[in-house]
């Protein structure tokens, strides 16, 4: 049986469908919500991670450089949160919606 490839899209999508799920989660459970709302970032994050270090040796496009700046700017951020040194739920949100028209507009 061969592995079917997950696409970048479907990853991207389930990652807001489970960040909706764990906003009306927060909005009974604040506590359970928070730690939802977070662990929604671990596949998205793993799958990049993934992606860069497969194909660390090939040449950078440009979209790639501005997905790289995506995702770190991300991890900075989602640590900051975690930390308490900031709180920027909306933030995490933006630069995953930059991320998501950065791969549907293939056009750099």
């Amino acid at each position: 049986m061969a592995l079917q490839k997950i696409s970048e899209r479907k990853v991207l999508l389930y990652t807001i469908l489970f960040l909706v799920f764990a906003g009306l989660v927060r909005l009974t459970n604040y506590g359970v919500g928070i730690v939802l709302f977070y662990l929604g970032f671990v596949p998205f994050l793993l799958y990049r991670i993934n992606h860069y270090l497969k194909h660390k040796n090939k040449p950078k496009e440009k979209i790639d450089r501005y997905r790289l700046y995506v995702l770190i700017g991300l991890i900075i951020t989602i640590v900051l949160n975690i930390l308490g040194w900031q709180e920027a739920d909306f933030f995490l949100l933006f630069l995953l919606m930059v991320d998501l028209l950065l791969v549907i507009n293939r056009k750099w």
